[in-house]
């Protein structure tokens, strides 16, 4: 009877023990699911930053946080070199805003100068190039106070900045409108600002970013280059299309850069002139954009850029003027586009006027960016030949002669840090639409 008894006392005794375990392995398969990681690398970058962890996987904190955000957007978007960021009509709502100024703002998050109801930082928007990212790229003082006064020159500008964003991209348009943005890379710059801007506020519906397999380093930029393709190095073409309807397509307007030039159109103009000439002074997108426009054109954004000599320059400005401009002013039809001319920022360069002179005297000292030129040779030129209301709708100016501490420096005294001078000419953009 003893014998029994302790049988049934230790058969007891394992179906509680079996009992607990099975409790037990239901609640982490539960707390699994609920987190929703299923894999090692999931569990990996669903921690925060830790030196051990760290060590453990061979990465510097800025490097992990980057690739989290990485990682975040494969899981939503499917990756690849060319991104449909949003699965068409799907919209992907920003992170709860703890874990978007840990994630984003990292050890500026009480930097009273961050903006804190829109804006982007340190990659923490899809479009953003890495190299135009100076909280990304800084790595000495210098670099910080860089950072912080081009955060700061955001932070001054961001109810005009906000305001135009709300009122343009946000509100309901009847009809859409539908841009197309052709130019260099100063103007590519003003479309990432509109696309980032936009993105903070939940504006963006659904976007395709070419990002490139391959994107050479610039020169200065050996030591700290991390993206070589892919999210965050470079693209050629992008589109945007925003919750209300409005879309935005840039294309370069010389080509596609580096070994893909004859995949782009080698010149916009020459096309759009023989649209002008031959469908009626009507002009197009082109076959070039990344997302395929929802209708015709009712803006088109265009500027000349940097990278051409004076004569080059004054050239192009007089053809885009006599076959472009003009043809379209002249127009009685109500549906041609509204045209914008964005002007050449200042170079702030160490050099008499500014600009940068032949790559064999851009020696170290003249590489440094100075921050006030007296004028900017070709914004003059652009404005004696441009004149808003006579052969283009606006004109619109970056008024920067005195925002050269604003330049990603390292060599480029051209390009803005981003947030930066780019957004206030981004807004004023919109307004203009």
């Amino acid at each position: 009877m003893q014998s029994i008894q302790f049988i049934r006392q230790k058969t007891i005794v394992k179906l509680a023990i079996t009992l607990l375990f099975i409790k037990v392995f239901f609640f982490h398969v539960t707390n699994i699911i609920d987190d929703g990681t299923s894999s090692p690398e999931e569990l990996e970058y669903k921690e925060d930053w830790t030196p051990q962890l760290g060590e453990q996987l061979g990465l510097t904190q800025k490097e992990y946080r980057v690739k989290r955000r990485q990682y975040r957007w494969r899981r939503k978007q499917g990756g690849g070199s060319t991104l449909n960021l949003f699965g068409g009509e799907q919209k992907v709502e920003n992170d709860d805003i703890t874990t978007f100024m840990n994630d984003n703002y990292g050890g500026y998050s009480n930097d009273v100068n961050i903006p804190r109801t829109m804006g982007y930082y340190n990659l923490s928007c899809p479009f953003e190039w890495y190299k135009y990212s100076c909280a990304f790229m800084q790595d000495n003082e210098f670099d910080e106070q860089i950072t912080a006064a081009s955060v700061q020159y955001y932070q001054q500008n961001l109810a005009e900045i906000q305001r135009s964003f709300e009122s343009v991209v946000i509100n309901p348009q009847q009809p859409p409108t539908r841009i197309f943005m052709a130019g260099d890379s100063l103007l590519r710059q003003v479309f990432i600002s509109v696309a980032c801007n936009a993105y903070s506020l939940n504006a963006v519906e659904q976007s395709e970013v070419q990002w490139r397999e391959e994107w050479p380093c610039p020169e200065k930029l050996t030591t700290k280059c991390v993206f070589t393709g892919g999210q965050h190095s470079g693209f050629d073409a992008a589109s945007v299309r925003f919750t209300n309807g409005m879309e935005i397509h840039f294309v370069p307007h010389r080509g596609f850069a580096y070994s893909d030039m004859s995949k782009g159109e080698p010149d916009v103009l020459e096309r759009m002139k023989w649209q002008i000439d031959n469908l009626g002074n009507k002009i197009g997108f082109g076959t070039k954009t990344a997302l395929r426009p929802s209708g015709p054109m009712t803006h088109l954004v265009y500027n000349v850029g940097a990278h051409f000599t004076s004569m080059e320059s004054r050239n192009m400005l007089n053809s885009f003027v006599s076959n472009i401009a003009m043809p379209l002013m002249r127009s009685k039809s109500e549906h041609r586009p509204k045209i914008v001319y964005v002007i050449t920022p200042t170079a702030h360069f160490n050099t008499p006027d500014g600009q940068y002179i032949r790559k064999d005297r851009m020696d170290d000292e003249r590489s440094k960016c100075v921050e006030r030129v007296s004028y900017n040779p070709r914004a003059e030129l652009e404005k004696r030949i441009l004149k808003a209301g006579v052969n283009v709708d606006v004109l619109l100016d970056y008024d920067d002669l005195e925002l050269g501490a604003l330049h990603v420096q390292r060599g480029d005294c051209l390009h803005y840090c981003m947030p930066g001078a780019a957004d206030l000419v981004a807004a004023r953009l919109l307004e203009s639409f």
